[in-house]
């Protein structure tokens, strides 16, 4: 989704719907993502836009342990600051890729680790046992 600049100036506000389907296609812990829906309000200041957006986002994550789908529902709101400055979050250009920079922040906001609810009944290590040298240890402390 290619924004221009000129288009945010005659805006105050913007709704859409982008589907990420074909980003995540080498991003293995997403399993599948639905459609985006994407609020952001535009407040024009001297020489910077500010976006003010409120996302909503339903995808499947990958269970850390099982691999198993497991449904993740998140809400981000953030405000994305364009400008030439340094304290400007990206540099305010003519022509930005949007659903790029959204699409950033559904990363960096999920979770590295999430389990399915089988998960807790997996151990990958067997449990431990004394040396059998010390099998008769604890009964001989105990005398």
């Amino acid at each position: 989704m290619r924004i221009f600049l000129h288009e945010l100036k005659e805006k105050t506000s913007l709704d859409l719907t982008y589907d990420y389907q074909k980003e995540i296609e080498d991003i293995e812990d997403i399993l599948s993502i639905k459609p985006a829906q994407i609020h952001i309000d535009i407040k024009h200041q001297e020489d910077i836009i500010i976006l003010d957006m409120k996302l909503s986002v339903d995808m499947e994550l990958a269970c850390s342990k099982t691999l198993k789908p497991v449904p993740y529902h998140m809400d981000i709101t953030e405000e994305i600051v364009l400008g030439d400055d340094e304290d400007a979050d990206f540099i305010l250009s003519d022509d930005f890729v949007l659903s790029d920079i959204i699409f950033g922040y559904i990363i960096s906001e999920k979770p590295y680790t999430i389990y399915h609810p089988d998960a807790k009944e997996i151990l990958f290590e067997k449990e431990k046992s004394p040396h059998p040298a010390f099998a008769d240890l604890d009964k001989l402390l105990k005398k």
